[in-house]
């Protein structure tokens, strides 16, 4: 079964078109903080079995950064189903090369892994998914590692949060498919290899006030200031954000905020532009590149209202919250935001 080319024309037409600013941190060797003791007795893994693999992920305890599920519960559900390996190395966000930049750093680990996962599958169709528009990259990105197609997705963001809508419609029918993060395919060839529990998480240091940007492989639990010092600061931030610039969330407690298995980046960001707003104009923008279709300057409106059978009525439980509206508005709404408070509130009872 090939992959079919339908998924890689651009078919995000919908969203924005980011600047990526990946660099220099993408292009530089992954920083491991704590180096870890090399296996006395490393495992040879070509002979192991389905279920010893499924074990080896279990005892490791796994976790895919893609979705935060054990990787040894989504490789047990897809045992011997013989479908497509999908291995998320997308990072479409502007900074983060929390997935892409292991994944080429550690390339001989993370195939190691993807050819292991792949053998619990009974399959030999495995492929690694990367985002096209990185225009500012030092880096070549090969058509493979190690033997396993990399493919580019194109389209704007947020491509990476329909890849799993358009592969669930491709792949119906076709014996379905597995979608694994790359990080997480490096931790199943150590524990398969060498019986390493993941104790670590794969984090981008970056941001316009960050010397020296790179990845950076981070004990878990170690403090995010301990990884603001390690790449150092040319400027003072006016921001601190975990996670990718527009899905994360800012923090100013940075001794006491710690890596976690899904801490993707931390960004260091020094605005220029005064926190300004103004009134909605009517511009039509962020409906336009709102990937779900929805209209955000009428549910804002409505929100603002207080009208809350108009806001569900307008779509708002299918707002993915990728922050598009909120990126394009040029009155510096916080619509996404505002949405994002609303269905907290709903979820707690309080709207009621």
């Amino acid at each position: 079964m090939q992959l079919t080319d339908r998924i890689f024309r651009g078919l995000y037409r919908r969203g924005v078109m980011l600047e990526q600013m990946k660099e220099p941190a993408l292009s530089r060797t992954v920083k491991q903080m704590s180096s870890a003791e090399p296996a006395e007795n490393p495992r040879e893994v070509d002979g192991m079995t389905a279920q010893e693999i499924i074990e080896a992920a279990e005892l490791a305890d796994i976790v895919d950064e893609t979705d935060g599920r054990p990787l040894a519960e989504k490789l047990r559900e897809a045992e011997n189903s013989g479908g497509m390996l999908l291995v998320d190395a997308i990072d479409d966000e502007p900074y983060v090369s929390s997935q892409m930049g292991p994944m080429l750093a550690l390339r001989e680990q993370c195939a190691g892994g993807i050819r292991l996962a792949a053998k619990v599958l009974g399959t030999e169709n495995s492929t690694v998914l990367v985002y096209k528009h990185i225009s500012d990259s030092e880096v070549a990105i090969p058509r493979s590692i190690d033997g396993i197609p990399i493919r580019k997705i194109g389209g704007k963001y947020p491509a990476q949060q329909h890849v799993e809508e358009e592969l669930e419609t491709l792949y119906r029918d076709k014996g379905g498919y597995l979608l694994v993060g790359a990080c997480a395919m490096i931790h199943l060839y150590r524990a398969a290899a060498e019986g390493r529990a993941q104790t670590t998480a794969f984090v981008t240091v970056a941001g316009n006030c960050i010397g020296f940007p790179r990845n950076v492989e981070a004990p878990l639990g170690t403090p995010v200031i301990e990884l603001i010092k390690l790449c150092g600061l040319i400027e003072h931030p006016t921001r601190v954000i975990l996670g990718g610039p527009l899905t994360g969330a800012a923090t100013e407690d940075l001794r006491h905020e710690k890596v976690e298995l899904r801490t993707a980046a931390v960004l260091a960001i020094h605005d220029d532009k005064d926190d300004y707003s103004y009134s909605c104009i009517g511009c039509g923008r962020c409906t336009a590149v709102c990937p779900q279709g929805l209209n955000p300057m009428r549910i804002l409106q409505e929100l603002r209202r207080g009208n809350h059978e108009a806001v569900e009525a307008l779509g708002t439980r299918d707002c993915i919250q990728c922050m598009c509206c909120s990126y394009i508005c040029p009155s510096r709404q916080s619509v996404a935001g505002e949405i994002l408070l609303y269905r907290r509130k709903r979820k707690g009872g309080e709207t009621e």
